[in-house]
């Protein structure tokens, strides 16, 4: 097992094995995972590799944003959707059962001097902004806005801590109809809301992270994102979750991420290479 050493606001990662505290259906095909994890404290943005329950296929550990930690009682959540078999077989697990984890990993969510953080995130995307909101609310303000396709896949907010909340459904079941860039827009047109002070950050689908950075790139204010990418080892060692960012450069969403100035992703190619492997595989994170 690997000791932790603190340096800065990341903390070295730590294999081990958490037991399952819980593992509860929370909507349609939305379930809330917490685990017993003897690791150093995480920072919004960073992630967890989870090994799937025994004998599961496919058998590499598979990268899940942390919804929520614990330290004093060592409770990490997890919050994930049912997608693939992968997911599948992470839903049959049961109180007791040990699964596989390394973490924290990844680079967070940077601190910002700008006094309204407004928080975007989309469909399960809204899982480490969540994290994010419980540790930005007490020192700022924060608008927190979530969006779905329906309300069965929001996820759970009653975790949120923020100034203000608001919810979109694109198709009108929960909260106001419409995408949560139509209710960030409808919300930043109020009269006594200023870009000037506010910083963005998002998490979700690869369209609505583009259309979130061209978003601020047009009122002028800085963004950050949580990108997703497939990956194998969450250490940098394989190399499957290169994206590129700009001027011929490519990053690794696994140890240069998964949390980038927006400004830095080259979001044409980031957004073909995202289409395609939906396509063609279930992304687990």
């Amino acid at each position: 097992m690997t000791k932790a050493s603190k340096h800065s606001a990341e903390s070295s990662p730590v294999e081990t094995l958490a037991p399952v505290s819980s593992n509860r259906q929370v909507s349609g095909s939305g379930f809330l995972l917490t685990l017993v994890a003897a690791i150093p404290a995480p920072v919004p943005g960073q992630f967890v590799m989870l090994g799937l329950p025994e004998n599961a296929a496919p058998f590499l550990r598979r990268p899940f944003s942390v919804f929520d930690f614990d330290a004093g009682q060592r409770r990490l959540k997890i919050f994930y959707y049912v997608s693939g078999s992968g997911t599948e077989a992470l839903s049959r697990v049961r109180r007791g059962e040990e699964l596989g984890l390394l973490g924290p990993l990844g680079r967070p969510f940077p601190e910002s001097p700008r006094p309204l953080q407004v928080i975007v995130g989309g469909g399960r995307g809204c899982a480490p902004l969540v994290f994010l909101s419980r540790r930005r609310h007490k020192t700022t303000r924060v608008f927190f806005l979530a969006g779905a396709r329906r309300e069965d896949e929001i996820p759970p907010l009653d975790g949120i801590k923020a100034s203000r909340v608001f919810v979109s459904t694109e198709d009108g079941s929960f909260g106001k109809k419409g995408s949560v860039l139509d209710l960030m827009k409808s919300v930043g047109a109020s009269p006594d809301f200023e870009w000037s002070s506010a910083v963005l950050y998002g998490c979700g689908p690869v369209g609505m992270l583009g259309e979130l950075h061209r978003f601020a790139v047009k009122k002028g204010v800085s963004c950050f994102v949580s990108l997703e990418a497939r990956m194998g080892c969450g250490l940098g060692v394989c190399q499957g979750c290169a994206v590129a960012t700009g001027q011929r450069k490519y990053s690794l969403v696994c140890t240069d991420g998964p949390v980038f100035d927006s400004s830095s992703v080259d979001w044409e190619l980031y957004s073909g290479v995202r289409e395609r492997e939906d396509r063609e595989s279930d992304i687990l994170m």
